[in-house]
């Protein structure tokens, strides 16, 4: 292996070759014009592992099988092509609209986002999967990374010395596929921007959403600050008020992974959403089930028997889950052309037969039922599957994104997934498969979330703040080790990995990074480049960002402002109107850290704007910028219809200018009417 080192400049410059599925014949590959050896940008504690010179990196369906020569390393962090020629334009498109992109370079790969690693024989382009421990041949034409997001990358080792390629693939083998989770690259030596967004973690926190619901007869309990109750829910937990701590942990015993019943949100009319695991298959004494639901039932003001939701019997399994998603993983991560093309012909077929779009129908028909219930029954509402960590996480949050206004917001969506996901427990870990342990735990259960999420912003176009770019994102996101928001099974078990990297790097500070803290570094990083004012940034709003706004959300938030009289109560503090324009203001103007002004608090929810959703498959669609977002031959196939080629046309920039006129002629008709005395 090399020696560790620090990076340089890149100076070195490379051509274009042409590959031909690494047949052999003559290929001019012109030699360095520039001495300097170049390496890759490195972040604090990264170390170089192994180097290969002379590396051929093309995407699979590349009908010219036009090439790119360059330098692959393999870091402690990632994976890394360094190169001085021009980059892809779609590639560089999915790198700016990606949250890692002050981490990882286009050419980049974070180590935890490999899904598996392919091998080609010589002369032969069939491929086979190679491991960490497995026998090794003496020499690798090449090796196919096959990544998590369902991308596939091609490096070729035609011309790269003898034994570089070995000592590259088997750091490559050894650090992608950890035996735990603190193995990975997880802090990088400085402290993130605060996001903003409470972490659920503290009692005030969960104290603050229980104003916020005005959900009765609820308290907050500090129970199981040691993580003594429940090693994967919180060291707090909002539980029935006349259920002392005592009881609670005696309930606790006769469920499964010990989790208890633990409120999750509510109405003002006393309804409230509760998530509970089963009972313990190796206990037959119902009591305690009876009594943590006779619990739930006095909660309500009116004493109303709440709906009890069998997840496990009307959901899909974990297991099914993983198959269809293994379908269509097989669907977009074709190896050529001719194989690209076939899968083609039957896309929609196969899309019918991975049985993934009558998952998220059955998500969002049982969140529609769960959401019906509390709004026209006011009932309370109890979310019972096994451990209560995967389908019952995916259930509550789409039946709040359909209640709840706040959900519907960039921070409220944020504050969502921080409760719902990450404080209760979801075991990302293990779902995503970030270890090479538990493999046959694996399933998709965040991905169907988003895509349930993604079917509703397609029948509401205009009511999220965000947009399916961003979600599409988030799913990305989730594979880089340095989002700790993803990467740990339980907040316990973040605690643990923290505690296990300070043990071994006691002199330097562990700092983790949530994923909400990419809108504060996002700014500000790109903000340093500007030379201007930070007035002048805010005129040219970074793509990405504006990527992940929906410009109809916005257009309609201008436009409530249209109405007779509106712009006049602007001024009136109690009226809905100056919330509004605040909100407003601080989108168009703020230079600060985030989208939304963290200092204000969240408006108590109202239950006038529920969304209604059309659950049948007819009325679902493909998520096909998410599935399809790396296939990189365009050209006229189904992945590639008029409705995705129009997403990438200025007109969003079009869009965004023209809101931007609208929201200056408000602010200069308000600006004239304060000089004028009308508004005081």
């Amino acid at each position: 292996m090399s020696s560790y080192r620090r990076s340089k400049p890149p100076g070195a410059f490379k051509a274009y070759v042409d590959i031909v599925e690494f047949e052999e014949r003559p290929i001019d590959v012109p030699e360095e014009t520039v001495e300097v050896k170049i390496e890759p940008d490195l972040l604090p504690g990264e170390i170089v592992i192994a180097e290969a010179n002379n590396v051929l990196k093309f995407a699979p369906l590349k009908t010219n099988k036009t090439g790119i020569s360059g330098t692959l390393f393999v870091t402690n962090f990632k994976v890394s092509f360094v190169t001085s020629l021009p980059v892809d334009s779609k590639e560089a498109e999915l790198h700016d609209r990606s949250l890692q992109n002050h981490f990882l370079r286009v050419h980049d790969v974070c180590l935890s986002e490999v899904d598996s690693v392919n091998q080609f024989s010589e002369g032969s382009m069939k491929k086979k999967r190679i491991y960490y421990n497995a026998p090794w041949p003496p020499r690798l034409s090449g090796l196919q990374l096959v990544l998590k997001n369902l991308r596939i990358i091609n490096f070729s080792f035609k011309f790269t010395p003898a034994g570089e390629d070995l000592r590259v693939a088997q750091a490559l083998l050894h650090h992608a596929f950890p035996p735990t989770i603190d193995h990975l690259f997880l802090s990088c030596g400085h402290p993130p921007p605060s996001p903003g967004i409470p972490d659920f973690c503290m009692a005030q926190d969960w104290e603050r959403e229980l104003q916020r619901t005005r959900c009765p007869n609820w308290r907050v309990s500090k129970h199981n600050e040691f993580f003594n109750l429940c090693s994967s829910l919180p060291a707090v937990v909002v539980v029935p008020r006349d259920l002392l701590d005592s009881e609670l942990e005696k309930a606790a015993q006769h469920f499964q992974g010990t989790r208890p019943p633990v409120w999750c949100w509510g109405t003002l009319a006393g309804a409230a959403l509760v998530r509970m695991a089963q009972i313990s298959p190796s206990i037959a004494d119902k009591h305690q089930e009876n009594r943590m639901m006779g619990l739930v039932h006095r909660c309500h003001p009116r004493k109303l028997q709440p709906t009890i939701l069998d997840l496990d019997q009307m959901l899909p399994s974990l297991k099914d889950l993983q198959i269809s998603y293994i379908k269509l993983r097989e669907l977009h991560t074709p190896d050529d052309p001719t194989q690209f093309l076939e899968q083609d012909r039957h896309y929609y077929s196969r899309w019918e037969s991975s049985r993934w779009l009558s998952h998220v129908s059955k998500c969002l028909e049982v969140a529609k039922s769960a959401a019906n219930s509390i709004l026209h029954h006011n009932s309370s509402v109890i979310l019972q599957e096994s451990e209560g960590r995967d389908l019952s996480a995916v259930v509550s949050s789409l039946v709040q994104l359909l209640l709840d206004p706040y959900v519907r917001t960039i921070r409220g969506f944020h504050c969502l997934v921080q409760k719902e996901w990450v404080a209760l427990g979801h075991p990302f870990s293990t779902r995503l498969g970030h270890t090479r342990n538990q493999v046959d735990e694996q399933s998709p259960v965040w991905l169907l979330f988003l895509d349930c999420v993604y079917q509703v912003s397609v029948q509401h176009h205009a009511s999220l703040e965000f947009t399916s770019e961003y979600l599409v994102a988030l799913w990305h996101a989730s594979y880089c080790s340095l989002h700790s928001t993803f990467m740990f099974n339980s907040v316990n078990a973040k605690y643990t990995a923290t505690a296990v990297l300070q043990r071994e790097n006691p002199h330097e500070p562990i700092y983790l990074r949530p994923v909400w803290s990419w809108w504060a570094e996002s700014q500000r990083l790109l903000v340093s480049q500007q030379n201007g004012s930070l007035e002048e940034y805010s005129q040219k709003r970074p793509s990405s960002r504006e990527a992940f706004f929906n410009v109809h959300y916005i257009q309609s938030l201008l436009e409530s402002l249209s109405g007779a009289g509106a712009l006049k109560r602007t001024s009136d503090p109690l009226s809905s109107a100056y919330h509004t324009w605040h909100r407003i203001k601080f989108l168009f103007e703020s230079a600060g850290t985030l989208p939304y002004d963290s200092s204000v608090p969240a408006a108590p929810l109202k239950l006038d704007t529920t969304l209604r959703i059309d659950v049948s498959l007819s009325s679902l669609k493909p998520w096909k910028d998410c599935f399809g977002a790396w296939v990189s031959e365009p050209a006229t196939l189904t992945l590639n219809e008029s409705e995705s080629l129009l997403k990438r046309t200025p007109a969003n920039s079009q869009h965004w200018r023209h809101l931007h006129q609208i929201y200056n002629t408000l602010k200069n008709h308000l600006s004239e009417n304060l000089t004028n005395g009308a508004v005081k």
